[in-house]
């Protein structure tokens, strides 16, 4: 099975989510605790199923253990939509296996990474 092609929901202006089904950018996420500790930034969609698969989620800034961003950057995480409940009278995104003071073990997510062949690929176009 090949990997989904994900897309930032912003990049597709004509993509109609599912009636009924929320849009929780700009929901505050909670962990086990009920402590907040991140706002939902964007959503990624799988293009082929059209189907949302993943919140993106701007970490608050001095979490502990959560290293600080350089300047002009956030501190982002990824969260299956499958690991959250989505309360939608409180707008809030609840992840029970995380906490604001565990979340710092969960694997940071670079909006920009070019895959290893990207590079190749482009000094060869280039000729270098």
């Amino acid at each position: 099975m090949s990997s989904p092609i994900l897309r930032r929901l912003r990049d597709l202006p004509t993509f109609e989510m599912a009636t009924g089904d929320p849009d929780p950018r700009g929901w505050a996420v909670r962990g086990g605790d009920g402590q907040a500790f991140g706002t939902v930034t964007e959503l990624l969609v799988d293009l082929e199923s059209r189907r949302v698969l993943y919140l993106n989620v701007e970490l608050e800034r001095g979490l502990p253990g959560v290293p600080a961003p350089p300047p002009h950057a956030e501190t982002q995480i990824l969260l299956p939509l499958s690991a959250v409940n989505l309360d939608m009278e409180g707008n809030n995104v609840f992840v029970t296996a995380l906490r604001r003071d565990t979340v710092s073990s969960y694997p940071p997510f670079v909006d920009f990474i070019l895959p290893s062949e990207f590079e190749g690929a482009m000094q060869q176009a280039l000729g270098s």
